[in-house]
């Protein structure tokens, strides 16, 4: 059916006179009326009575008006969200991190940000591994993925971009000598028992800390292992162990624990982004430059 037509029909429907209805359209009055009676033609009923000094709607006119009405609002709804759709202002994006991410606030501002801007766009987060982020981000199940460097292998279709360096710091028992010092020789660490992380071998914040380790000839005596840093942190307030931790693990501010650097150590811990290279879906493209933006100082 013609919407054009079905225009016309409601603008009648509303003046109620051809000359008027003609005017409202821009389009002369004899095609007004060539454009009703075909419509008539085509449902196979008189939508309006018509007489030398009146036009008005049949019974089946009223029913068709309302639901010429709503074709009309729902093709315009559907225009409307298709170009919204283009310019990435519609959709849902499917973000995989590392529970660690979170103590960074990158993810959150660059979320903040852009849903202000596009408060249509639906955010999905899900606290995933390394390497399970990695294969969902190549799969399709993710869209973008919140990981720690360094990956031990990368599929080609895949991009990481680094986006928030972390000071790789000591979490310490408030308690504890060591509190007292500014920083922390690595010789005064070897004979301390320390909690920390779940091993992920050769990747992301233990391999962080295992090249720190490396360079300062230390070989930490770990007495207890946690799933996420917050537990760690919780581990660390009870007495339990020393941590090295991201320092922006700070931001938990628990209690009965403080946070000193590593006296002559410069290493950090990096997060990055992860997406697919061939990534087209301009609601996509328009976040990843959002978290970019995010990441800069500032």
């Amino acid at each position: 059916m013609d919407l054009k037509r079905l225009k016309s029909m409601t603008v009648l429907a509303e003046e109620l006179h051809f000359g008027r209805a003609a005017e409202r359209l821009g389009i002369a009055q004899p095609a007004l009326t060539q454009q009703i009676q075909s419509l008539e033609r085509e449902i196979g009923v008189q939508l309006f009575s018509r007489t030398k000094r009146s036009v008005r709607l049949t019974i089946s006119g009223q029913v068709m008006l309302g639901e010429a009405v709503r074709t009309l609002q729902q093709v315009e709804r559907t225009v409307l969200v298709v170009k919204q759709a283009g310019r990435g202002q519609l959709g849902h994006i499917e973000i995989g991190f590392v529970g660690s991410a979170v103590f960074a606030g990158v993810l959150s501002r660059a979320i903040a940000r852009y849903r202000a801007a596009n408060p249509l766009v639906e955010f999905r987060l899900n606290e995933l591994g390394i390497l399970p982020q990695l294969q969902d981000v190549a799969s399709g199940r993710l869209d973008i993925g919140i990981i720690r460097l360094p990956v031990k292998s990368l599929v080609p279709e895949l991009a990481v971009t680094a986006i928030y360096r972390d000071p790789i710091i000591l979490a310490i028992p408030a308690r504890h000598p060591l509190a007292k010092l500014k920083a922390v020789p690595a010789g005064r660490l070897r004979s301390e028992p320390f909690v920390a992380v779940q091993i992920q071998e050769g990747v992301g914040f233990n391999a962080q800390v295992a090249e720190l380790c490396a360079i300062a000839g230390l070989t930490p005596q770990i007495t207890q292992r946690a799933g996420q840093f917050t537990a760690l942190a919780g581990m660390v307030a009870g007495g339990l162990g020393l941590a090295f931790v991201p320092s922006s693990v700070k931001n938990l501010k628990i209690p009965d624990v403080v946070y000193r650097p590593v006296a002559n150590s410069d290493h950090k811990s990096d997060l990055a982004m992860v997406h697919r290279k061939s990534e087209r879906a301009p609601v996509l493209l328009s976040f990843i430059k959002e978290l970019k933006h995010a990441a800069r100082p500032g």
